[in-house]
């Protein structure tokens, strides 16, 4: 597990102060800590010497206070599950005036590549809560700490334990504690009901509400329903429930002006109640201006299962006006019938398309309701030691639903490159194409001509098969109705899905909804790397239809665009944390998008990796776990093609077990990039780019210290933490695991979970190899250096410009060579040749501890080789002090000089 970690000084510092106590073993003492404070850094790190496992810490405050009173003494004791002979425990405070407005995880900027472990850190105030040095070792430690003044605010108490010498564990977060009356701790689940706003015509989450009732602002009739509970979590906290089993079921609006609405939504279950298989349908209507003429929006299936479902309506041109009503009613029951089940409905929506906004920036201090459309399972409020408010999933949250869904917002962009296209102006070659025409049946639906299906018996398209291997982005524009005979049910949905070749069965894509494209819309998907081959088509096939000129569709401008634009042109920036500083395997956030109004998401990035997947290199995969994002990390990463469209919304969702499960995100932006990502060192806003300490310029690319310009590191020390060229060593240990690479110990990759290996910060400027021994496992099936023996176990030689925001291959070392030691040389290109720079080595799978092993070796990074024979043969004596041969000669031959022959 990483761990928040400080700048060694820090250490140092306290020691300095005064601060050490020999512990005595007299019953009843306990040595007083009054607060001293001074400034200190605090970044992200590595975690400790890796040598003893997981170790598990508890820190117990006598009375188990919830705040502290400033003054006030407190009896603390601290216990670890292994012994230590010096302990540091350290207060960092936080949302204080104590402290200058900064971010605990601000700087650590992990990127689009994977994390780059920022060693910039921000200055907070600190004050030395405990220290212990003993000659005996013990696994725990009783003091009293006398809290601080008022106005101090939060304190995180930092642990930092040592054995003999050996970093145990460091700036372990054991425990955070507020001052009493602090207002950052207001525990707050925004009211997020409105109606007419600028984001939102209405939207309901019937949590915003006092007494457990309906607003009747938003709501006019409810019959035989209640609010609150009673069938447990549909999507968060209360929803509107019918369990009635006699007399009519139905929700009414008020009247709304849908003149720009776009899509209707609601989520819909049964929860922790009864449910039936045979209760009859629920159907979603519209009134205009007063009537009671309702007219069917969708007929649904009420719940047959536990499982909650998001429904997402597309609004017709009909049910847009200025006095519209919606009604969710369930079908009347026949004499002496009665409802079996009850359902609930949940998260109401109707989004206001007229304001469309390019960015999104939040720091939710306060939160912005209209940048949220909901976020079931979480409260806004200060937690996991974030700096101000953050959106805080608390893991003890029944439902199954922990996500939180920004509004759409416009990324679209004039600067798309498409790579092939179709535009439908004449017959195309090579399509395989039944049931249409080519014409204007169905109006204009991008330009001029279009292909328009509404001939008898099949209908179906598909492109030529084609060479994906570099694209990332299938894009058409699509309508079904209109002016067009529309799809009257589910039967006529048009199925889009991919084939490559030699595989039989169809890769589904999407399916496009009889009711939700009825004016000609852009359909953007996802070619993600199962779909990057040498040969792979794309078709749509309608289901079923009624026959000639029913149930008609239209297709226009079928294009492929690569992964990520040339340009770079926009970037999502936000702060997330896993665990909030506790261990919890297994929990993981997915980034996802949608570009239809959430009725499908995609990943954001999905990796493509040599040897299994033949696309462009993409080393960074959106799902984060808090294996790797343990602590505050703030990622920075370029929008995909996929992604840029005119309605997009950004979705992170908790994927695995919910409970006990936290996190939270922070400090949100989305929209055009800053220039150079800030460089990783900084966060973008609407403004540009504010720059973290210690760096500065409009891309936050002038550092105010230096970086190594040479390296040269064997490895002779156990002790991991004493590498100060590196900023990343996951997964290894020092050993002769591998045998002697270079000489003595190397750095031996054997262990469970992410094995990498990221230098600090350096400069190559002056620089032109980078040179190391490398060694991938051994042929003998007896040695402890097991090989890697599957595609995707070699190891990757990445490098970055931009603290990790973007990780460029040099080379890739493949699983199925390297079995003996080699030394490598690599020439660096003109762009690894900078400020800044950081070089990773990275294995992407292996099978588990012990398994696919891996060792490195004397890495030097050099203006000249070091190692190697550089002759042109005009010196014979260093021709011969450097090469034997047998039956050469060193003479003028063929026109050269000097030759050996």
């Amino acid at each position: 597990m990483e761990r928040s970690s400080w700048a060694a000084r820090t250490f140092l510092l306290a020691l300095l102060l005064g601060a050490t106590l020999r512990a005595r073993a007299a019953v009843g003492y306990y040595p007083r800590f009054s607060p001293f404070f001074f400034l200190c850094t605090h970044h992200g790190e590595l975690e400790g010497d890796g040598e003893q496992g997981e170790v598990l810490i508890s820190l117990h405050i006598a009375g188990n206070p919830t705040y502290y009173v400033p003054g006030q003494e407190y009896h603390v004791t601290i216990s670890t599950s292994t012994f230590f002979d010096g302990l540091l425990v350290t207060g960092l405070y936080t949302s204080t005036s104590a402290q200058a407005s900064q971010s605990i995880g601000g700087s650590n900027a992990f990127g689009f590549g994977i994390m780059s472990d920022h060693q910039f850190g921000n200055q907070f105030m600190c004050s030395v809560v405990a220290s212990h040095v003993s000659h005996l070792p013990t696994t725990n430690l009783s003091f009293v700490w006398i809290a601080p003044p008022a106005g101090t605010g939060c304190v995180n108490f930092m642990a930092t334990a040592t054995h003999r010498g050996q970093i145990i564990f460091k700036d372990a977060l054991a425990q955070q504690l507020c001052e009493q009356g602090a207002p950052t701790e207001t525990t707050m689940h925004p009211h997020l009901a409105e109606i007419h706003s600028d984001s939102i015509i209405l939207r309901d989450d019937f949590d915003s509400y006092h007494q457990l009732e309906l607003n009747p602002n938003i709501w006019v009739e409810c019959s035989n329903c209640e609010t609150g509970e009673q069938c447990g979590a549909i999507m968060h906290g209360n929803a509107v429930t019918f369990c009635e089993p006699y007399g009519p079921r139905e929700l009414i609006t008020t009247g709304l002006n849908t003149t720009t609405a776009s899509v209707l939504q609601f989520s819909i279950g049964s929860g922790s109640c009864r449910f039936s298989y045979s209760d009859p349908n629920i159907i979603v209507s519209y009134a205009k201006n007063n009537t009671a003429d309702w007219i069917q929006l969708e007929k649904i299936r009420a719940p047959s299962n536990v499982s909650t479902i998001i429904h997402i309506l597309y609004l017709p041109e009909d049910a847009k006006g200025e006095n519209i009503q919606f009604q969710w009613k369930q079908e009347n029951l026949r004499v002496g019938e009665v409802y079996e089940a009850c359902w609930a409905l949940d998260n109401i929506l109707v989004i206001n398309s007229a304001h469309r906004q390019v960015i999104l920036e939040d720091s939710l201090d306060p939160v912005d309701t209209g940048n949220w459309l909901f976020f079931p399972g979480a409260t806004v409020k200060h937690s996991c030691q974030s700096d101000g408010n953050s959106i805080y999933f608390h893991g003890n949250e029944g439902s199954e639903f922990n996500f939180a869904t920004t509004r759409d917002v416009d990324l679209s962009t004039e600067d798309i490159q498409d790579q092939w296209s179709e535009e439908f102006e004449s017959q195309p070659t090579g399509w395989d194409i039944l049931g249409a025409v080519i014409g204007t049946e169905c109006g204009t639906i991008e330009s001029g001509l279009s292909m328009v299906f509404l001939k008898d018996g099949e209908r179906k398209l598909c492109t030529p098969y084609m060479d994906t291997t570099g694209y990332g982005n299938l894009r058409f524009y699509f309508v079904m109705g209109g002016i067009c005979d529309p799809g009257d049910s589910h039967e006529n949905d048009i199925i889009l899905y991919a084939k490559t070749e030699g595989r039989k069965e169809h890769i589904a894509l999407d399916t496009l909804s009889y009711s939700s494209y009825k004016v000609p819309s852009l359909v953007s998907v996802v070619i993600n790397p199962e779909l990057q081959t040498p040969a792979t088509k794309f078709c749509l096939k309608q289901k079923n239809h009624q026959g000639h000129n029913k149930n008609v569709w239209a297709v226009d401008f079928f294009h492929v665009l690569p992964v990520l634009p040339s340009t770079m042109s926009h970037m999502i920036q936000f702060s997330i944390n896993l665990g909030c500083g506790t261990h919890q395997p297994g929990n993981s956030v997915s980034l996802e998008f949608s570009t239809n109004h959430g009725r499908s998401w995609s990943l954001l990035h999905t990796e493509c990796l040599p040897e299994i997947c033949a696309g462009p290199h993409l080393p960074h995969s959106t799902i984060y776990s808090s294996e790797n994002y343990s602590g505050w990390n703030r990622i920075t990463i370029p929008l995909p093609n996929a992604a840029l469209t005119q309605d997009t919304r950004i979705r992170w969702r908790q994927i695995g077990p919910i409970l006990g499960n936290m996190w939270a995100i922070d400090n949100v932006y989305i929209g055009p990039s800053c220039l150079k990502f800030c460089s990783g060192r900084g966060q973008c806003t609407r403004h540009g780019c504010k720059c973290d300490p210690g760096f500065s310029g409009p891309a936050c690319e002038m550092a105010s210290q230096t970086f190594p310009m040479f390296i040269s590191e064997s490895f002779g020390s156990s002790r991991l933490s004493s590498y100060h060229n590196f900023y990343s060593i996951r997964g290894a240990e020092v050993s002769f695991g591998c045998g002697v690479l270079a000489s003595g110990k190397a750095l031996v990759f054997n262990k469970d979970g992410r094995r990498q290996l990221i230098t600090s910060f350096l400069d190559s400027s002056q620089s032109r190899f980078l040179q190391f021994t490398l060694r991938l496992g051994s042929k003998s099936v007896l040695s402890t250096c097991r090989a890697p023996d599957q595609p995707g176990e070699g190891v990757l030689l990445h490098y970055s410009y931009d603290n990790g925001i973007t990780w460029k291959l040099l080379e890739h070392y493949s699983y199925l060579n390297y079995h003996e030691p080699r030394i490598i040389s690599v020439e660096l290109p003109d762009d690894a040749r900078q400020f800044g720079i950081q070089f990773r080595w990275w294995q992407p799978y292996h099978s588990s501890q012990g398994e696919d092993v891996w060792a490195i070796d004397e890495i030097i990074m050099t203006s000249v080789l070091f190692n190697s024979i550089s002759l042109d043969f005009t010196n014979l004596v260093e021709v011969t002090q450097s090469l034997g041969f047998y039956l050469g000669n060193v003479q003028p031959y063929c026109g050269h000089d000097w030759t050996l022959w």
